[in-house]
């Protein structure tokens, strides 16, 4: 799986847009699922789209694992 931090920082040196979903969003699992799914329609490879399933499967866990943390995000 790619280094999340790593992709997100080399956005933050190069000054590139980003969008960050935290664990404890309520939303964070459904939206990367509609991603993937776009992501599917638009052609990525394989590699890429495994890699959004094991995160998705790690965003899952931790919400599972930490309910007292998930929330509606403000």
């Amino acid at each position: 799986m790619k280094d999340q931090k790593a992709i997100l920082h080399k956005c933050l040196r190069n000054d590139w847009p980003a969008f960050v979903i935290a664990g404890t969003d309520v939303c964070a699992v459904e939206a990367m699922e509609a991603y993937l799914q776009i992501a599917k329609a638009k052609g990525c490879n394989t590699a890429f789209l495994d890699d959004m399933k094991l995160v998705i499967d790690e965003m899952r866990q931790f919400q599972q694992e930490e309910p007292e943390l998930i929330k509606i995000p403000d």
